[in-house]
């Protein structure tokens, strides 16, 4: 077996050279890749911070969706200072801040919230929460959507063509509870002027046939409603004009009763008389 010749001191030495070339070598790369990383990073930084990836007024805050609610308001929710970079906009904590609390609830239902890079600026897509009446709470009148909340006005744009219906008593009851009036109402033919609920005594209605007394509220609602949709035709029912009649009495609603104005009942009274 031939035996391995010992390396002499010149090859040693070249040994060493090379080793410490290879260290250089990949030192200056790594320096060089460390360099360019930095820079680069540098440069977009740079960039990023340009008045071109700013937001810089709330007019480039873009709100869709809002036909009831004035978009001013909406931006004023926003906790946002400007001048902003697109990078720092939380679209999650903006969500937020316009979706209210329980107690307290927003006229935004739903909402989502985008960055938008070109041109840059956010976008704000909503729900609102539709008024179907309005209604007091304390001395501030306010809108009532659908669900029962209560919603304050200052949100909104100016009327034009808002609920007339108006619910009175507002305060007395839940938002669930005025949820399910709302939407057994809104089977109703009739138009309804009024819901007078301030009472434990029942619910009357103020309509164009006069008003219609439902007594407390039943799982009766829609069977009351659908009585009071057929009673359009009053003369069906009596020879009587809605000025005739002081209420109409839905509590039982197979057999409906109507409340005449004394002067209304008289008339009826000499007819039976007459020879």
């Amino acid at each position: 077996m031939a035996l391995l010749a010992a390396p002499n001191r010149e090859q040693i030495l070249q040994r060493r050279q090379l080793l410490r070339r290879q260290r250089r070598s990949r030192f200056w790369q790594g320096s060089w890749r460390l360099t360019g990383s930095m820079t680069l990073l540098a440069l977009l930084v740079l960039g990023l911070r340009q008045p071109h990836w700013q937001i810089r007024q709330p007019e480039q805050i873009q709100v869709k969706g809002a036909h009831w609610v004035d978009p001013a308001w909406i931006r004023a929710q926003l906790p946002l200072q400007y001048p902003l970079n697109i990078w720092q906009v939380q679209p999650a904590v903006l969500e937020r801040a316009l979706l209210g609390s329980p107690t307290r609830p927003s006229p935004i239902e739903s909402v989502q919230v985008q960055r938008r890079l070109l041109p840059v600026g956010v976008i704000v897509q909503v729900r609102e929460r539709q008024p179907v009446a309005r209604a007091r709470w304390g001395d501030q009148m306010g809108w009532v959507d659908v669900q029962g909340n209560w919603l304050s006005p200052d949100p909104y744009r100016s009327p034009k063509s808002w609920p007339d219906l108006e619910l009175l008593g507002w305060e007395n009851h839940t938002p669930d509870q005025w949820a399910l009036l709302l939407k057994a109402l809104q089977q109703s033919e009739i138009q309804i002027r009024a819901v007078d609920w301030q009472s434990g005594a029942g619910i009357t209605l103020h309509t164009e046939l006069g008003n219609v007394y439902l007594g407390p509220i039943s799982d009766r609602l829609p069977l009351q409603i659908q009585t009071l949709n057929q009673m359009r035709d009053l003369r069906r029912y009596c020879e009587c004009t809605p000025d005739d009649i002081v209420q109409i009495d839905l509590t039982s609603p197979s057999v409906p009763t109507l409340q005449l104005t004394p002067t209304a009942t008289q008339e009826r009274w000499k007819d039976v008389r007459m020879p």
